[in-house]
């Protein structure tokens, strides 16, 4: 995980979770810690103020789950499930593809509607709503964040 994410992971001492209480707690999917900030960004279901599949972040975190990968967020207001993670760059790439299509996240559907990341930056460079200078750097740090992830992969077996 990153080191956002470790310093969010407070431990779980003090958090009643219940296995009714957080299976009824909001999911947070595609969550990431925001950066700079002691939120996390994600898209909500089953919120009771947001609308399903609206992107937005959460009031501070104050404790996480400890886990790989971690299941739960305690924030100031409330309990967060947390759904699937993506890396920053894939992410990134995810959120704006979303974004423009302009359609909200279907609960169960993946951010930026498919797993190929070449056909979200080919969507994004024809949508002509990001200079192509942005696109190249998603790409370019997405191409970086697959070789970093390959090679810790590889070297750890």
């Amino acid at each position: 995980m990153t080191d956002d994410l470790d310093a969010l992971a407070l431990g779980t001492g003090g958090v009643l979770l219940q296995g009714q209480h957080l299976s009824s707690a909001p999911l947070l999917e595609g969550w990431a810690p925001a950066d700079g900030h002691s939120w996390m960004h994600g898209w909500f279901f089953g919120h009771p103020e947001i609308e399903d599949g609206t992107h937005g972040h959460t009031s501070p975190v104050l404790e996480m789950d400890r886990g790989t990968p971690p299941r739960w967020v305690r924030t100031e207001s409330r309990v967060y499930r947390l759904g699937r993670f993506y890396p920053p760059a894939e992410r990134e790439i995810r959120y704006w593809a979303q974004k423009h299509s302009g359609e909200r996240l279907v609960r169960g559907s993946v951010p930026g509607g498919s797993d190929d990341i070449d056909a979200m930056l080919a969507f994004l460079r024809s949508t002509l709503r990001i200079r192509g200078s942005k696109v190249d750097r998603l790409e370019h740090d997405y191409q970086a964040e697959r070789d970093h992830l390959s090679s810790r992969a590889s070297t750890s077996e």
